[in-house]
């Protein structure tokens, strides 16, 4: 009996702290990578509860090994919370457009656009007086001049009905997810270490940042714990911030993006995705496939309408598979003669017996002599007139 499902759909939103909880299979919380003997530390970013990247090793989560475990994901508690880079301009919307009061919904017109002109001046619900909120790129909130801090803007979008949610444009999820305190830590499968010839080990990009949230959340952690002054926590928490958010996208204006060690710029999650060499455009949808090439094309008064001109070069790479008949056999022997580099030629024949024979000058005439009609005798020829292309 098959187990083999249907996807009916997908829907894309933002995780919550307890999705985050509930498929995440540990807590990381160490910014140790590896011990002195060279193995994966415990409760570290590449935990072989996460998932296994060496051979011999077993995954202590599915017991897997190589190949076998898709790998697991972990979780990072933050000390603070912070703002998600990548929806901060939704954030803007949610607090402009909200009653810090009541919560509830303050536009003029709700199929207008989020600009500042659609502010009401008061709550319709309690008559509080609506303040504007600015957002001081990337990640920065001020309402009246004061910097609202993500505790507190989390605390507000947590009164914020799932109706005035929808009109303000989130789906999928809640307004407090869009403010993170549970960070997700990708498989080590998604971020392989590589083993350089020198025998030292060589991090992913990912890596490094998730170790650089570690180190400054644990130091958040232990100021919090003392209680340090409230400027050096403000420093920690800021800097907390820039690392989640460089995570995420590292490449935002008017922060100094996150390096390696030789200066090189990290490369984040989003720079994996978007792009020319993204995962989708490179990766998925442009794969490489035979019979297939690309050519400048232009008018030509020589040929029909329905017709279009095709470099010889190209040609003689891309082939049309025939059979062998009492019709043509005449022609191929003619298309061997010519080879693989004279147009019309032959660059491959097939035997019965399956084999795949590369027509060149040591064998033409042996091809020539042995090729016959009948079942199994093919042959790969160049392009021609009047061949059907897509």
């Amino acid at each position: 009996m098959s187990n083999k499902k249907k996807i009916e759909k997908i829907d894309f939103g933002i995780v919550s702290p307890e999705k985050i909880d509930k498929m995440a299979v540990k807590e990381i919380d160490k910014a140790e990578v590896y011990d002195a003997d060279g193995f994966p530390v415990e409760d570290g970013v590449m935990d072989p509860a996460l998932g296994v990247i060496d051979p011999g090793m077993t995954c202590q989560t599915c017991g897997g090994r190589i190949r076998e475990c898709k790998g697991h994901f972990g979780k990072i508690t933050l000390s603070r919370p912070v703002v998600h880079v990548l929806h901060a301009k939704k954030v803007k919307n949610l607090l402009r457009f909200t009653c810090t009061e009541c919560a509830s919904l303050a536009m003029k017109n709700e199929n207008k656009s989020y600009r500042k002109s659609n502010m009401m001046n008061e709550c319709p619900e309690c008559g509080e007086e609506m303040k504007d909120v600015k957002l001081d790129k990337p990640y920065s909130f001020y309402e009246d001049g004061e910097e609202l801090k993500p505790q507190d803007i989390e605390e507000r979008f947590e009164e914020i009905s799932d109706e005035d949610a929808a009109k303000l444009g989130i789906e999928g999820g809640r307004p407090e997810d869009l403010i993170i305190t549970h960070l997700p830590v990708p498989p080590v499968t998604m971020r392989p270490s590589i083993t350089l010839e020198t025998g030292e080990r060589s991090e992913d990009d990912i890596t490094h940042k998730l170790v650089d949230v570690i180190r400054i959340n644990k130091r958040l952690q232990n100021n919090i714990e003392i209680e340090a002054p409230d400027f050096i926590i403000d420093d920690l928490h800021e800097l907390l911030q820039y690392h989640v958010s460089t995570l995420f996208y590292n490449d935002m204006s008017g922060v100094p993006p996150a390096r390696h060690r030789s200066g090189r710029s990290l490369k984040s999650l989003i720079e994996r995705v978007q792009g020319k060499e993204g995962r989708f455009r490179q990766n998925l949808i442009g794969k490489r496939v035979n019979f297939s090439a690309r050519t400048v094309i232009t008018p030509d008064p020589n040929i029909g309408i329905n017709e279009v001109g095709v470099p010889k070069q190209v040609a003689k790479k891309l082939t049309v598979k025939k059979k062998v008949t009492e019709e043509n056999i005449e022609k191929v022997k003619d298309w061997i003669e010519n080879g693989r580099e004279t147009h019309p030629g032959i660059n491959y024949i097939f035997q019965p017996d399956g084999r795949r024979r590369r027509v060149g000058e040591e064998n033409k005439e042996e091809l020539k002599e042995v090729i016959e009609t009948g079942e199994g005798w093919e042959f790969e020829r160049h392009l021609m007139d009047g061949d059907i292309s897509l």
